[in-house]
């Protein structure tokens, strides 16, 4: 039988993101630096670099509070936040999902009487 071990893919770097962003032309009178910084702020205050803890979520007013900071449009933060959130999330794939569910134990008629049972 065949194993389902996802396969090591190369993870993406913030530069290679941003880098992308900047190269697509979507925030043309945005220098590369720019993003970057946006980026940089976002990645710091609202979801930690590693080692911190950092619980705060990323809302309309902290978007704007940016965009006061950088004397930027918040229609561009919240872009760049929205198209770096894209970029960075974790790709699943049918076969993780698959691992993922076939741990999972469902119980059929209660905790006394049940069945468990896996996939």
């Amino acid at each position: 039988m065949k194993t389902l071990v996802p396969e090591k893919k190369e993870g993406q770097t913030v530069g290679k993101i941003v880098d992308a962003m900047y190269v697509g032309g979507d925030f043309a009178p945005y220098g590369r630096e720019d993003i970057f910084t946006v980026v940089e702020i976002f990645l710091r205050e609202y979801v930690g670099m590693p080692g911190t803890l950092v619980t705060r979520k990323f809302t309309q007013d902290d978007a704007r509070s940016i965009a006061t900071r950088l004397n930027m449009p918040y229609e561009t933060i919240v872009k760049i936040v929205a198209v770096f959130r894209l970029a960075a999330g974790r790709k699943s794939d049918t076969k993780q999902k698959l691992m993922k569910a076939f741990n999972k134990v469902r119980m059929k008629g209660g905790i006394k009487h049940g069945v468990t049972s896996r996939m």
